[in-house]
């Protein structure tokens, strides 16, 4: 196929332009917002009973009117919510495309909001003119803006490179005679060049060079449909004289833009690393097999038996190339359950040992929202696995300037244009837009959790060799509570690890300090295990 799957024309879309061709003349804001405190002098002292807990930080006081108390109308606690953003002349963030702003989670029923947590901010150097910190209390449904400041960039540190970030402390007192008098907001910022990455292009670019000691071979797996969209890509680093190895699988709509972490937790061990892109995802669609991009990662049969070619053929020619003492497994979110579902069928005798980065292992919104209405959907249209569910329209800004792709319009994704930030990847093998689930991916994925919960419930097990699910609260995609705790169903040799500032992807996130610390973490794992 001759399919052109190179970056779309931004010519018309100057946010798009500017964001994608010239970044390095942005910087990125690393945010780590701690909470709301009470102030050392604050006159809210407090016996400490569970009465007065209710009454002080932020919580709307009770008035007394005589013999009663009039309970205010969010009484007793809040449930408040955080946002920070750029603002400024020109800072490159929009409605549309929001790289500039995040919201925190509503935390609920409490008088002193406690995020800790992070994001990243990316701005124009020029354009943006500091930081814009919003605390709002949404109880019965009537926001009411609790506390609102602005930081200005030249309050805030400079920007570097990673590695030597200089990270500030900002203290911010509640304003006199609001509800927030007697406390303060405390967070942390760093900022980091947008001429500085993890990932740069050129590490991504090298990574398929051959070196002196490492090989770079691609062996595409046919399937017996003998139909392109069919085809898997193993991609194969390999060592002239390897011990070990490992089979890496794919999340949905991911690729292998992982060097920084395949070279300290496998290629400086002597493993060799295979890269499974699964059909319709990865390089495949550099490949020219997808020809819709909104089925970047679709399962057509609804079933994710389909895979399990794929993984027998890669072990295939991991065995033909070399009879490895060691084989470990690993997968990041959807390749888990395609790797699971693997496990159940076929057994676990190739492995010896796995590695879960955020394993999709509980149903999601979308999913679950999907196969609710697959019954509607059979109705409806001709093609039940086919449905798109959240297809994306084009912003009203750019409705005469859509963004075109492989012949379809095609929406730019905020969430995934801040990690090509820091870990550059080709458009062409992971989405740089928003990919709308489909009903074969949906049921695909939840026929594996229900068989994983038959497994679970008849007391068997998927495999009795050591595995690492590895995740974190901070989980941008997933529930990482149900991430744990359905890591039990896979088997007793198990080890979990939850994380705390990591995101989906624990290495990949929006501080590079987090990523290191969860390499780290699987460095020790694998240590203890003798996979070293």
């Amino acid at each position: 196929m001759t399919t052109d799957t190179s970056w779309p024309n931004f010519e018309k879309t100057p946010i798009y332009q500017s964001f994608f061709e010239n970044h390095d003349s942005y910087e990125r804001y690393h945010v780590y917002l701690i909470g709301v405190r009470l102030k050392k002098d604050s006159k809210q002292k407090g016996s400490g009973s569970k009465a007065d807990r209710k009454s002080v930080g932020i919580a709307p006081k009770t008035v007394k009117a005589g013999r009663f108390h009039i309970k205010s109308a969010v009484y007793p606690t809040c449930d408040c919510y955080a946002v920070i953003e750029t603002f400024g002349d020109d800072t490159g963030s929009t409605d549309y495309f929001p790289v500039g702003k995040e919201k925190f989670a509503t935390i609920k029923d409490t008088p002193l909001p406690a995020w800790d947590a992070k994001a990243v901010l990316i701005g124009k150097k020029e354009g943006t003119q500091g930081l814009r910190l919003t605390i709002s209390d949404e109880n019965r449904g009537a926001d009411e803006v609790l506390f609102s400041t602005e930081i200005k960039r030249s309050d805030l540190p400079e920007a570097g490179e990673f590695g030597s970030l200089e990270e500030k402390e900002f203290v911010l007192p509640g304003e006199e005679g609001t509800r927030m008098e007697d406390v303060e907001v405390c967070l942390r910022i760093k900022i980091s060049d947008g001429a500085s990455r993890v990932v740069t292009k050129e590490d991504t670019e090298k990574q398929y060079e051959n070196t002196d000691g490492i090989s770079y071979v691609e062996k595409v797996i046919e399937d017996e449909s003998g139909k392109p969209q069919d085809n898997a890509l193993l991609q194969c680093w390999q060592h002239s004289s390897p011990s070990k190895a490992v089979l890496w699988v794919l999340g949905r709509n991911d690729c292998f833009m992982h060097m920084h972490v395949a070279t300290k937790l496998f290629f400086e061990k002597g493993y060799d690393v295979y890269v499974l892109n699964y059909k319709m995802n990865g390089h495949c669609r550099k490949k020219g097999w997808v020809s819709d991009p909104h089925y970047n990662s679709h399962c057509f049969s609804g079933n994710f038996n389909v895979y399990i070619h794929d993984i027998e053929q890669s072990l295939k020619i991991i065995k033909e190339h070399h009879n490895y003492e060691t084989t470990l497994g690993y997968a990041h979110s959807t390749g888990g359950p395609i790797l699971v579902n693997y496990l159940m069928h076929r057994g676990d005798d190739a492995f010896d040992g796995f590695v879960f980065n955020s394993p999709f292992l509980l149903a999601h919104t979308l999913a679950e929202f999907a196969l609710k209405n697959s019954m509607v959907a059979r109705k409806l249209f001709n093609s039940y696995n086919d449905t798109k569910v959240g297809v994306a329209t084009t912003p009203e800004e750019l409705k005469d300037t859509p963004v075109t792709y492989l012949g379809t319009e095609v929406v730019v994704s905020s969430w995934s244009a801040r990690i090509w930030s820091m870990h550059y990847f080709d458009w062409a093998t992971r989405p740089l837009y928003k990919v709308p689930a489909t009903l074969g991916f949906a049921q695909g994925v939840t026929k594996v959790h229900i068989n994983l919960k038959k497994v679970f419930n008849n007391k068997d097990t998927v495999t009795t060799k050591p595995f690492l699910v590895i995740t974190a609260r901070a989980d941008d995609v997933l529930d990482s509570k149900g991430t744990v705790s359905r890591a039990d169903w896979i088997g007793p040799a198990r080890t979990e690890v939850e994380l705390n500032d990591a995101t989906h992807d624990i290495f990949l996130s929006n501080d590079k300090d987090d990523t290191d610390m969860a390499v780290d973490m699987v460095k020790v794992w694998m240590k203890n295990k003798g996979f070293n």
